[in-house]
């Protein structure tokens, strides 16, 4: 290898990285590192400036990059002479320190070469001769050295400590700075700095308090925060400082506002413990002074908290241990809490709680004294109030300090109420108060919340005073109608069941299961239809702990039993009007009891409970009972009440999350009875009560009754709930498949049955893909072929026809296979025969909104950038075909292209949006209120994910007049124009981003025109729409004023 004309090219060229066939070579053993540094010599010792640097600058880098072995020790020492005899060299400084830091790296770099290169450091570079970049790599290389060979320096003694600090004295540069005060916390913590204290006090806290702004779109990302941290971490690091220190904080208490407050106040709370009780005691009652006003007095909550935090750790600092007596100090502090709290309705007393509950979180013995000395008070105050309205403060206080206690003796805590009895003496106080709270106007809330406070400290309360409070709740529950006071009272009584289920099991469960209805309120009964639905949600807080859940399913079972086998309240006339209305409360009063199921499976799956399968074989085939046998015939012309469609989908809601809950084992048993009912009409098995059912065969034969056909809604939410590993009880797969779809094409009677249907074969393709891969494209083209394309069928057929094919394309476009391209193909080709067949072409396009639908949230399997996949494959296909067509036969590649766009992300769209950008603004002029919504939405999203790209910045100002004109059409009624509450409140939504996202020169021109549009959307008849509307009109007055 020609080393000499390889250096010789790389400097030539200014490409001062060694290449890859040298770098091979010294690491391979080919060329001696010593070869290359001959090479290199008539560059190393070159007169001129600029041929000197770049020859040390790729010595430097070729060093950062070989293998550290191939640097033995004679090299080391010798690149280590050389790199010394550069420092003086102004120019040659920046690569020399490089190549010294890699070498202090190096095993073969010793201790006596890193004092050397210390001193010479020290000796030969006047740190304020050099710009940051530079001093940066001076301060890179001390780190170095403090790493690998700190010992060294610590022999040093006072020439290193003396020197170092001279050196850094006077850095400003932030990134410089944050390396500095990492380096003088090791030197304070690890070196004898006592007799050169002042001096390291010099240079770090001369920038005490931090006042740093980055600058606007800073690369290094320095904060302020990062800089304080930093700076208090080394302000915490040495005992020595509190001399000089504690003055300091002391003189800043009258300077400092703000963030320069909250600075010193987190400062104070990191340094005390450090410096210790000796030298804090002395100064205690001037810290305590400049504390007390934060807490006090601050209006800013976080200064007040960090106030706290340094309390905290003054006392903490003051009274360590137990043993320690709360004397001095502590005492004089709590005779002022105590007298503030003598007037407890003024401000100050909410100060003087957290005070005293800091106190309890800092020190056990002052905590203790603390708490013996405000008690009685606080007892003897609320018992004997000078004027009632004293009492709410004061059981606020009592609450607050119990939270606090609650907080100091949790589980993970080492301290125990048991062993500490802070609490002990006045436990029946304490159970007054908040039995006397609970059942007074005004005191419930604090009363509710020191009682879920006393519960949850162990061994404090036993089952009776847990019981008592209990009760207190029940009652808020039952009789109180603030429904703030009621949200507390669950909130508590579902903490308590963590600690006590069996209390909320004996004694809240029957209250609230006894205070609902066995038969639905009437219609004119608006207080009892509330009551009970505030009961229920009650409920659905508390019953999702595993303790509870089984309770609920048994009641709420047993209420839907009696309706189900009850007719409805009727008056005495007994008119038809007035029997429908008794129905229909009986239907709500229904749904509402199977929505509170609903409610609590989903908060036990997504809190992962394990014990939901446990309850399947209870509460399922209950359920399935009362609408299967609601389905069969029935004699006299009553309807059974669980035939309403609203009741069925819930129970089939249920159904498929309860299902989806079951192993695969279990899960293949049960479809094994659905199957054989639903098919075969053998329903015993999936029924709890088989007298019941007076069903004689399938509910999917032919010429079965459209109450039996509406079971299509349980079949298809057992199959949802599947995984895909279940053993099936058939093997024909796209024999099944080929039936369900001629039974949504030619069975079923109307929309509803249609959609499970639909959702039932979407489910089982997906589910089941690699088994019908063989068949499903057979299956496709007949569909397309025999069902679709034949337009001498019935348009309803060949509707259902066509969402048949889209959902299998969808089940298969969250898999990513690839027929599913193939097949939407077909879709899009027949979107250019608009003009010979509109209305189902129109249908068609409206029909991507199948695929736009995605997952959801049901249990279909999704492969990742399955959604960008079938985007990308549609996208190019929709805009050439618009391209190519004219006038009308444009508008139905619109509507597909709208009724895709909740498919994609906003990313998505941002990496193309110039090409969809006008697509979305046309689709803003379209007719159906859905699409305009799609549209919308896509629109707010990309206005909300706008990037610092310059092309998308340009791109939605160019269009910004046109956007805004066009949501404004959309935010508003107008005759002739079909609208919906959801596009105006979309619409609206919109609008108010443009303030603060266009920049006001581009809208300035539509700032009137806007505000008078949207004063007529004030008028809008929906309140929700309204709302919205008021929002939106304030950004825009605001848009464009000086601030």
């Amino acid at each position: 290898m020609d080393v000499p004309r390889i250096v010789r090219t790389q400097i030539s060229t200014s490409e001062l990285g060694p290449p890859k066939e040298l770098l091979e070579g010294v690491n391979g053993g080919q060329v001696g590192l010593l070869e290359v540094i001959k090479a290199l010599g008539e560059y190393l010792t070159s007169p001129e400036d600029d041929v000197r640097l770049k020859g040390l600058t790729f010595l430097s880098n070729l060093l950062k990059v070989i293998t550290p072995s191939k640097v033995n020790r004679q090299a080391t020492a010798t690149l280590t002479n050389f790199y010394l005899s550069k420092l003086d060299d102004f120019d040659s400084l920046p690569p020399a320190l490089q190549g010294l830091t890699i070498l202090s790296k190096l095993p073969t770099f010793d201790d006596s070469a890193a004092v050397d290169v210390y001193k010479g450091i020290v000796e030969n570079v006047n740190m304020k001769s050099y710009v940051q970049a530079t001093r940066h790599l001076v301060y890179v290389l001390f780190d170095s050295l403090l790493a690998t060979h700190r010992s060294a320096l610590k022999e040093m003694g006072t020439a290193f400590v003396n020197s170092y600090t001279k050196m850094v004295d006077g850095e400003k540069d932030p990134r410089n700075l944050m390396l500095l005060f990492s380096i003088d916390r090791v030197i304070l913590l690890e070196f004898d700095v006592k007799d050169h204290i002042e001096d390291f006090f010099d240079i770090t806290f001369c920038y005490f308090p931090i006042s740093f702004r980055p600058p606007p779109n800073d690369p290094y990302g320095i904060t302020a925060e990062d800089l304080k941290l930093a700076l208090r971490k080394c302000m915490a690091a040495s005992p020595y400082f509190a001399k000089m220190a504690l003055p300091l904080f002391l003189e800043k208490f009258s300077t400092s506002t703000g963030q320069s407050m909250k600075d010193l106040m987190l400062s104070i709370a990191a340094c005390i413990p450090v410096y210790g009780a000796e030298a804090v005691r002395e100064r205690g009652s001037e810290l305590w002074e400049g504390i007390k006003t934060e807490v006090f007095y601050s209006s800013d909550t976080s200064i007040e908290a960090a106030a706290l935090s340094a309390f905290e750790s003054l006392i903490r600092t003051l009274y360590p241990t137990e043993k320690e007596p709360a004397t001095g100090l502590a005492q004089d502090i709590i005779k002022e809490c105590l007298a503030i709290l003598n007037e407890p309705e003024k401000s100050q007393a909410m100060a003087a709680t957290k005070i005293l509950a800091a106190m309890l979180r800092a020190s056990v013995s002052a905590g203790i004294f603390a708490f013996s000395q405000v008690f009685p008070q606080l007892f003897k105050q609320f018992n004997t109030p000078p004027l009632p309205s004293h009492r709410a403060p004061l059981l606020s206080t009592i609450s607050s300090l119990l939270i606090a206690a609650q907080s100091v003796y949790t589980p993970e805590s080492v301290r125990r109420q048991s062993q500490e009895r802070s609490l002990e003496p006045f436990r029946g106080g304490i159970l007054d108060v908040l039995r006397e709270g609970l059942r007074t106007e005004g005191l419930k809330g604090p009363a509710i919340k020191g009682s879920e406070a006393c519960v949850q400290i162990a061994g404090f309360w036993g089952r009776e005073e847990v019981e008592d409070v209990v009760r207190g709740m029940n009652d808020i529950l039952i009789n109180d109608n603030d429904p703030e006071t009621r949200a507390e009272a669950v909130s508590a009584l579902t903490t308590i069941s963590t600690f006590h289920p069996t209390v909320i099991e004996a004694i809240t469960l029957p209250l609230m299961f006894h205070s609902l209805p066995d038969t639905a309120p009437p219609a004119s009964d608006f207080t009892g239809r509330d009551k009970y639905r505030s009961i229920l949600g009650s409920l659905t807080e508390l019953c999702a702990q595993p303790a509870l859940f089984q309770t609920l399913v048994i009641r709420v079972t047993t209420k839907l039993d009696l309706l189900a086998s009850s007719s409805p309240a009727q008056d005495a006339d007994d008119n038809m009007g007035e029997k429908l209305d008794g129905r229909e409360c009986t239907v709500v009063y229904a749904w509402d009891l199977l929505n509170s199921l609903v409610k609590v499976i989903e908060q036990k799956t997504k809190a992962k409970h394990i014990d939901l399968s446990r309850y399947f074989d209870q509460l399922i085939p209950r359920i399935w009972t009362l609408v299967i046998s609601a389905a069969g015939p029935r004699t006299g012309g009553d309807q059974p009440l669980f035939r309403d469609r609203r009741l069925l989908a819930l129970v089939g809601r249920i159904g498929e999350q309860m299902i989806y809950e079951l192993s695969s084992e279990r899960q293949s048993k049960w479809l094994e009875a659905v199957y054989n009912a639903f098919e075969k009409g053998v329903w015993a098995e999936v029924v709890h009560a088989k007298a019941q059912v007076r069903l004689s065969g399938s509910s999917l034969r032919n010429g079965a009754s459209s109450s039996e056909q509406d079971l299509i809604a349980l079949y298809s939410t057992a199959i949802q709930g599947l995984k895909n590993d279940v053993r099936l009880p058939f093997d024909q797969l796209a024999a099944f498949l080929s039936s369900k779809v001629h039974w949504t094409i030619r069975v079923a009677r109307d929309q509803w049955q249609v959609k499970y249907a639909l959702d039932l074969i979407c489910a089982f393709v997906n589910k089941r893909e690699a088994e019908l891969r063989d068949s499903l494209e057979d299956v496709l083209t007949n569909i397309w072929n025999v069902e679709v394309q034949d337009t001498s069928k019935d348009l309803e057929v060949r509707k259902r026809a066509l969402l048949v094919y889209l959902h299998i394309v969808k089940a298969l476009a969250l898999l990513r296979a690839p027929l599913a391209y193939t097949a939407l193909d077909r879709v899009i080709e027949i979107l250019n025969l608009s003009n010979l067949d509109p209305d189902y072409v129109g249908y068609a396009a409206s029909g991507f909104g199948i695929l736009a639908s995605g997952k959801g949230k049901s249990h279909l399997t999704a492969k990742l950038l399955h959604a960008q996949k079938l985007w990308n494959h549609v996208l190019a296909k929709l805009i050439a075909g618009d391209k190519e067509a004219s006038g009308k036969d444009r508008l139905v590649y619109l509507v597909a292209f709208a009724s895709l766009l909740p498919l994609v992300p906003a990313s998505l769209c941002l990496s193309d949006l110039s090409t969809i950008l006008p697509l979305i603004l046309r689709s803003l002029s379209l007719s159906d209120p859905k699409q305009r919504t799609n549209a919308i939405t896509t629109l707010t999203s990309i206005l909300e994910t706008a990037s610092d790209s310059k092309e998308v910045d340009k791109a939605i100002h160019a269009k910004a007049v046109d956007m805004v004109q066009s949501l404004l059409k959309s935010a508003l009624i107008e005759a002739d124009v079909p609208s919906s509450p959801k596009v105006r409140i979309a619409a609206l939504a919109a609008l108010s981003l443009f303030p603060d996202v266009i920049r006001f020169e581009a809208l300035h021109t539509q700032k009137s025109t806007v505000i008078k549009q949207l004063g007529r959307a004030l008028d809008d008849p929906l309140r929700s729409v309204r709302k919205e509307a008021v929002e939106c009109r304030a950004k825009w007055y605001r848009y464009g004023n000086a601030t």
